[in-house]
């Protein structure tokens, strides 16, 4: 098990796990958000390639809207 930051709150997460399981595992059904992970933007093409990894600072962001 790996210890992650998501959002500010620890979550504990399997070794070798990718965005896209990370994101079915903490239930995150809609495709609307962004995620970056160490401050770094992941583009939603590379979910399946990029690696989780201990210690990672993660941000899921939904987009906002208004003017």
């Amino acid at each position: 098990m790996i210890k992650v930051s998501v959002n500010g709150e620890i979550k504990e997460l399997k070794e070798n796990i990718s965005v896209k399981d990370m994101l079915n595992f903490l239930d995150y059904r809609s495709k609307t958000f962004a995620v970056a992970i160490n401050t770094t933007f992941v583009s939603i093409k590379k979910y399946e390639d990029t690696i989780i990894k201990d210690g990672d600072e993660i941000d899921i962001l939904a987009p906002v809207q208004g003017g």
